[in-house]
């Protein structure tokens, strides 16, 4: 998720002068160009190396290493275990991956121990959770982010293979609009 800095209506004012002289598009293009430019300056490396940093490119869609912020998307395509997801969405993703850790032996309070999201061996559905009767369990609704947090850390954990094709949804808040995404996760 991208930082919100306030500044002051006299910096802005002097951001957007500074936008026209650079030729930016936005307060945003017109800060990272100032940053870059000053650690040039200054001989400082700048670390490219940053959460959801882009591995590669394949036809189109941008593929991440690390999860890039995950508001503003929605989920076409997800495969667990080589199995495809109906209509994905990200809580039906990580109630796949939950599924797959109970097919390991997991029951009850056993599966909830496993799970890192808020979830209860009942039948529960105050709070946000949800119950799921062929896993037995109750698990609160988590963000996309949260969501795949969780996804990850299962599958990294179990050697589960997913994959989640997405796409970032028409709206400026978004990190990438319109584009789409790739994620991979326990050796996919």
């Amino acid at each position: 998720m991208m930082p919100v800095v306030r500044i002051n209506d006299t910096t802005f004012a002097d951001i957007s002068t500074l936008k026209t002289w650079f030729g930016t598009k936005s307060p945003s293009e017109t800060i990272d160009r100032i940053v870059k430019e000053v650690m040039e300056q200054l001989g400082i490396e700048r670390d490219d190396e940053v959460a959801g940093a882009t591995v590669a490119s394949t036809d189109g869609a941008l593929v991440f290493d690390t999860a890039p912020s995950l508001t503003f998307t929605k989920p076409l395509i997800a495969t667990i275990n080589g199995k495809p997801i109906q209509n994905p969405n990200w809580a039906s993703i990580l109630h796949m991956m939950i599924a797959q850790v109970k097919a390991k032996g997991f029951e009850g309070e056993k599966l909830v121990r496993e799970l890192g999201v808020p979830s209860k061996a009942a039948n529960y559905e105050d709070d946000g959770y949800r119950y799921f009767p062929e896993l037995g369990i109750s698990v609160q609704g988590q963000s996309a982010a949260d969501a795949w947090k969780e996804v990850d850390r299962l599958a990294k954990k179990w050697r589960i293979p997913v994959t989640v094709e997405f796409v970032w949804r028409q709206n400026p808040k978004a990190q990438h609009p319109g584009k789409a995404g790739v994620l991979r996760s326990g050796n996919s």
